[in-house]
């Protein structure tokens, strides 16, 4: 039987190399082209606009830690924590026992290391202030960690109880039960705390540092509990101007200031991929529109493609307004390199999709003659 080791090095030994290659590239274009439709997206918006990154935070303050009573935001609790690393030692003591096994537990492991303060974090960032905005949370890393852990734990779980010994299957049911009670005793108190906030007729909204409310709490309330036709909108607004485009700088403070605090006096309307603006000038007068415009983004006032005018820090178009009436369209073009990823995109996936029924029912048909 080939060892983990015999596995990693394939390439090396095997007689198919060009094969094995080929095989690769394969996957590697399947995949590029089966998620088109989000890097191709990324790549309209990064590669020609200046777009503001989501808010810094540190990242050492944020990663994976201990905790005896609290399991969100990255927190491990005890029993979870000896959990995963009785997994550790048992695959480091069986690590020929099986390959997938093993491979799934070092690679979860030094994910969990990543996401964790092991990893030095202030460094980093501090190297990389980039990071502080694009990661945000370290322990947002540690979702590639929980599934092959989980995974490495069911399969020295079964294995375990393979020998048939008595005291080793009660104490691999008791290694499961007591992460799993834990788990659920914090779940609980934490569904307890946010239950009792959501019933408190006072309290309408347990986090709001970066949105801006109503004052009219009950009406709020109401919204949230009875409606369903976008009213909310219109009552909280995000501060947070996160991968919108500018031309110097973007902040909360800029955004809340030039936008939202400014909305209301304009009439917005939405009719196809068109934002309709209209408003009233008592004089001709220039005047920051309370949008954003992208490189791809085209204005057209008042029946007029507008291809002349400045744009502020926020990348708001500065315009001049004439009296009375004003109309402003704003719409992005899509350009057509992407339409046609798209259509690749689609098309890719119809093809999988069509090729894994077929493939399923011949496994059906093969099953059933034998």
């Amino acid at each position: 039987m080939k060892t983990s080791n015999d596995q990693f090095i394939g390439l090396v030994n095997t007689a198919n190399k060009g094969r094995m290659i080929a095989d690769f590239f394969k996957a590697l274009g399947t995949t590029l082209v089966l998620t088109a439709n989000v890097w191709g997206a990324m790549a309209v918006l990064f590669l020609n606009n200046k777009i503001s990154m989501p808010n810094r935070y540190n990242l050492y303050k944020h990663a994976v830690k201990y905790s005896n009573f609290v399991n969100i935001h990255g927190k491990l609790l005890l029993f979870i924590l000896l959990l995963i690393v009785l997994q550790f030692v048992y695959v480091l003591f069986h690590f020929k026992e099986s390959t997938v096994n093993t491979m799934v537990t070092m690679v979860g492991v030094i994910i969990l290391i990543l996401a964790s303060k092991l990893m030095p974090w202030e460094k980093a960032q501090s190297v990389f202030p980039s990071l502080t905005s694009s990661v945000q949370f370290a322990y947002r890393i540690i979702v590639g960690a929980v599934p092959l852990v989980l995974l490495g734990i069911g399969i020295s779980a079964t294995k375990l109880m393979d020998k048939n010994i008595e005291l080793i299957n009660i104490l691999a049911i008791l290694g499961l039960v007591f992460p799993f009670a834990q788990n659920l005793t914090a779940n609980y108190a934490t569904n307890l705390v946010r239950t009792t906030e959501f019933l408190n007729p006072k309290k309408v909204v347990i986090i709001q540092t970066y949105s801006k409310i109503t004052k009219n709490r009950s009406k709020l309330q109401g919204i949230l509990r009875n409606t369903n036709d976008g009213q909310l909108f219109k009552y909280i607004n995000h501060l947070e101007p996160d991968y919108l485009p500018y031309t110097k700088h973007a902040s909360n403070i800029t955004y809340q200031k030039e936008i939202l605090n400014k909305i209301k006096h304009y009439h917005y309307d939405v009719k196809g991929s068109k934002l309709i603006l209209t408003w009233h000038n008592k004089r001709a007068k220039k005047r920051t529109l309370p949008i954003v415009m992208y490189k791809q983004s085209r204005i057209i006032l008042n029946g007029k493609m507008q291809t002349n005018f400045k744009q502020n820090t926020i990348a708001q178009p500065i315009i001049k307004a004439r009296k009375g009436k004003n109309t402003a369209i704003l719409q992005f073009i899509t350009p057509i390199w992407f339409k046609i990823l798209l259509v690749i995109n689609i098309l890719a996936w119809l093809v999988l999709i069509i090729y894994g029924a077929r493939y399923k029912k011949k496994r059906i048909n093969y099953s059933k003659s034998n």
